[in-house]
């Protein structure tokens, strides 16, 4: 029997947010059990661990129904979240181990909720991205409803790559229907993890970019709320909407997620432009909904 805690991340609303299952004192559990709960559950699940270095607070393996993850930005939101609340903590700057390495992590109490913060890695942008027409015949739609006005179709990792699409309008990003055997085949074949495609043409002023998220052959062909992508679309603005007269500073966006899925997110993605033009530093955060603590008998899924 196991003790695990139901978080929701980055919802704007009860019904918004992304599901992850936190599963607490995991150091017993092989890398085969942690794979089967991830796929009872259906959605990304975190694992949380004792740390192998005194200076962090814990660390975090991350699974998907069908494969291990180096990072999720929600299950970390999540695991920083009931940590906090499982030591009356309103305010926190620390470290916690992940595939990745440390990842700094800093949460701090506003209006009443928990805001945490992720760091992320400075960008890379791939030289070797699918074409329009490649994208276009995926995502089934012409290429004429893509916006390279904004920006190339490009991955860009802040700690797992993301192919980046730009399109015109909100309309068209809703009312996407992927091929998703082509989709996953261009991920394999351009080594990218997921399609995100976002629009600036948003349906609410209250969101800079809305976005939707097809990873890769994850065990579900959508996500509802994508720290790691939207990370990697912050970097990615901040980039191209600076090319010509980078300033030195932070560019922060709001990204909304989730809507066509019918469960609304929101998720903040800043990155820092130095003195000499360079993005140095990125990171991402938001909210989490701690649901309820359960007990699951691994023998029963294992």
């Amino acid at each position: 029997m196991i003790s695990l805690v139901q978080t929701k991340v980055f919802g704007v609303s009860s019904n918004g947010g992304n599901p992850c299952p936190l599963v607490l004192n995991s150091d017993s559990l092989t890398k085969k059990q942690m794979q089967s709960i991830a796929a009872y559950y259906g959605v990304e699940t975190a694992f949380i661990l004792q740390p192998e270095s005194r200076n962090a607070l814990f660390r975090l393996r991350y699974f998907v129904p069908k494969h291990e993850m180096e990072m999720c930005v929600h299950a970390t939101v999540g695991a920083v979240s009931y940590w906090c609340q499982s030591h009356e903590i309103k305010q926190l700057n620390g470290i916690i181990e992940t595939a990745l390495g440390e990842i700094a992590v800093n949460a701090e109490e506003k209006d009443g909720r928990l805001n945490v913060i992720v760091e992320q890695f400075p960008p890379s942008f791939s030289n070797e991205n699918p074409s329009p027409s490649e994208v276009a015949q995926a995502l089934k739609i012409s290429e004429e409803e893509l916006d390279l006005s904004v920006g190339p179709i490009q991955s860009v990792s802040t700690s797992r790559p993301k192919l980046i699409i730009p399109l015109r309008n909100h309309e068209i990003l809703h009312h996407l229907a992927p091929d998703f055997e082509l989709l996953w085949e261009l991920c394999d074949r351009y080594k990218t993890t997921g399609f995100y495609p976002f629009t600036l043409s948003t349906q609410s002023s209250k969101y800079d970019v809305e976005a939707r998220q097809f990873p890769k052959r994850a065990g579900y062909n959508e996500d509802p709320a994508t720290g790691v992508a939207a990370c990697a679309l912050g970097a990615y603005l901040t980039y191209y909407s600076t090319l010509q007269e980078p300033k030195e500073g932070w560019y922060e966006y709001l990204i909304g997620q989730g809507y066509a899925m019918g469960r609304p997110s929101i998720i903040k993605a800043a990155s820092y432009i130095s003195k000499e033009g360079n993005i140095t530093k990125t990171q991402v955060g938001g909210y989490a909904t701690i649901l309820r603590k359960e007990n699951l008998d691994t023998h029963s899924i294992v």
